[in-house]
C-alpha cells in the first residue's frame, strides 16, 4: 500500500500557490501604480490586501513609504518597525529601515517645536511669563548731597569758631582785663583755634567725599561692590584731620 500524498491533491496545492503569487503580483503591481500616481491611501489598500494572501515583508516597507509620503509620520514609523523585525530581511534593507525611523523621529521632534512657536520663533504658551529686562535705576546722588551739605556745614563751624578765637585773641592785649582774664582768653582762644581746624579740615574732607560720591553715582549704582568709603576724623596734639579710606 502506498501511503504518500495523492499527485491530485499535491497539484492542486501547487496550483492554489501559483493563483495566491499571480494574485500578490497582481496586486503589489496596482499598488505601485497608485503610489506613483501620487494615490497613497489606494496604494496603502492594494499593499494591505498583498500582505495578507502573503505576508511578504517588502509589502510593510511598501506601506510604510505610503505613510510617509501622507506625512502620517506615527503610521510610517510603525510599518517600518514591523518590516524590520520580520523574518529573512536582508541586512542592508533593515538598516535603510532603521535611518527611516531615525530620520522620521527628527522630523517629529522639529515639527513638535515648531507648534510650540509662532512665526517669529516666540513661544506662544506661557507668553505672560516671559521677564521684562529691567531699566536701569536712576543714580541715587542723595548720599553725596547730604555728605557735601555735612561738610559745608563742618566749614561753616570752623568759621564761626575762627571768629570766636580771634574774639578772644583781641582780649588778650585788652589793658583793662586781669591777668588771670587774659590768660583765660589765651587759652580759649587756642581750644577755639584747635576746633576750628578739625572742623576746617573736616568740612574739607567731608565735602571733598560727597562730591565724589555725586561723581561717582552712576558707576556706583552699575556695580554697588566697586566702592566702598569710610571717613575717619583724628585729632593729635597741635594738628587735626580726617582720614578717608576707599576700597575698589
Amino acid at each position: 500500500m502506498s501511503t504518500g500524498v495523492p499527485a491530485q491533491v499535491m497539484a492542486q496545492s501547487d496550483a492554489d500557490a501559483a493563483d495566491i503569487a499571480r494574485q500578490v503580483e497582481s496586486l503589489s503591481a496596482e499598488g505601485a501604480q497608485s503610489f506613483r500616481a501620487g494615490d497613497y491611501e489606494k496604494a496603502i489598500e492594494f499593499f494591505e490586501q498583498a500582505y495578507a494572501l502573503d505576508p511578504v515583508p517588502n509589502l510593510l516597507y511598501n506601506i510604510g513609504r505610503c505613510y510617509e509620503q501622507m506625512e502620517q509620520w506615527d503610521e510610517a514609523i510603525a510599518q517600518y518597525e514591523r518590516f524590520m523585525v520580520a523574518p529573512d530581511v536582508e541586512s542592508e534593507a533593515r538598516s535603510h529601515a532603521m535611518e527611516r525611523v531615525q530620520s522620521l523621529r527628527e522630523i517629529q521632534a522639529m515639527q513638535a517645536r515648531e507648534d510650540g512657536s509662532d512665526g517669529d520663533g516666540v513661544q506662544d504658551e506661557g507668553a505672560d511669563d516671559v521677564i521684562a529686562t529691567p531699566q536701569p535705576a536712576p543714580p541715587n546722588r542723595t548720599p553725596g548731597i547730604i555728605t557735601t551739605a555735612g561738610g559745608v556745614a563742618l566749614i561753616g563751624g570752623g568759621v564761626v569758631m575762627g571768629l570766636m578765637a580771634s574774639g578772644n585773641a583781641e582780649s588778650i592785649t585788652d589793658t583793662q582785663l586781669s591777668y588771670d582774664d587774659r590768660l583765660a582768653a589765651r587759652d580759649s582762644a587756642r581750644t577755639q583755634a584747635l576746633v576750628a581746624d578739625v572742623f576746617y579740615v573736616s568740612g574739607a574732607a567731608v565735602t571733598a567725599l560727597g562730591i565724589y560720591l555725586i561723581v561717582s553715582a552712576d558707576s556706583v549704582e552699575d556695580n554697588p561692590q566697586a566702592s566702598r568709603s569710610m571717613l575717619t576724623p583724628w585729632v593729635g596734639k597741635g594738628s587735626a584731620g580726617v582720614g578717608l579710606t576707599l576700597g575698589f
